[in-house]
């Protein structure tokens, strides 16, 4: 039969931090020790947290710090009057709870979370930028064709056509660029014939594709000489 000699207690330590104390100094974990010595993980958790009131029953409880008495080789009968001592407390104040032992690396807000998350963060922001520019460098400039309107008729000889894009970006009319100014606004003036006039109005950047807009001007005759024209269509 093996003999062992039982620790010496601390009066200072309350009984869930000598527990707690025994089984981290073993390097097991709670349901490691609950499978060792055949008792409730349930209970095992209760008598390290100091919830005296929520075990089954003294006779019960009494029990458990038995086997881990005998498991750490502790005095059985110093724990079994520290845990009376903290139980009785409890019951003249409720609102006591045995000190726990504050564990940095287990708290929820350590300072190796806050890190990865601030990286995570980072990184999120990054590849969300990086994917707008990208998206800003390929996908089509926006277009608005002012006036005027398409299927617009007039008698004039000419007219202007006016709009909106992005800065920086191209502006053709019928493939003849034009100057557009630094808001992306322009205004050119167009000749028109006798006639149905289709004007094809352009907005690109360096590496997007164009976005068009097609507009058709119906140019009405005044004169019976301008009647008589046949010119073709401006395409």
């Amino acid at each position: 039969m093996t003999s062992f000699i039982a620790k010496k207690l601390t009066a200072a330590k309350a009984l869930p931090e000598i527990l707690r104390e025994e089984r981290e100094k073993s390097g097991l974990t709670l349901e490691d020790l609950s499978l060792k010595i055949q008792v409730s993980l349930k209970y095992l958790k209760l008598l390290e947290n100091g919830d005296y009131d929520l075990l089954p029953g003294e006779v019960y409880a009494l029990e458990f710090l038995k086997k881990l008495a005998k498991h750490w080789h502790l005095n059985e009968k110093a724990i079994q009057q520290i845990y009376r001592q903290e139980k009785n407390a409890q019951l003249v104040l409720p609102a006591f709870k045995p000190k726990k032992k504050f564990h940095a690396a287990a708290h929820w807000l350590s300072p190796r979370l806050i890190k990865q998350s601030v990286v995570g963060l980072v990184l999120i922001l990054l590849v969300s930028y990086l994917g707008w520019e990208i998206q800003n460098i390929y996908s089509k400039p926006a277009l608005t064709i002012i006036s005027p309107q398409s299927e617009t008729v007039t008698t004039g000889s000419y007219l202007a056509i006016t709009g909106q894009t992005e800065p920086e970006t191209a502006i053709t009319i019928n493939q003849q660029e034009i100057l557009a100014g630094p808001d992306g606004s322009f205004n050119q003036t167009v000749d028109l014939t006798v006639g149905l006039n289709v004007f094809k109005i352009s907005a690109s950047k360096k590496h997007s594709q164009a976005n068009t807009v097609t507009i058709s001007i119906l140019r009405k005759p005044v004169t019976a000489e301008q009647i008589n024209q046949t010119e073709q269509p401006i395409l």
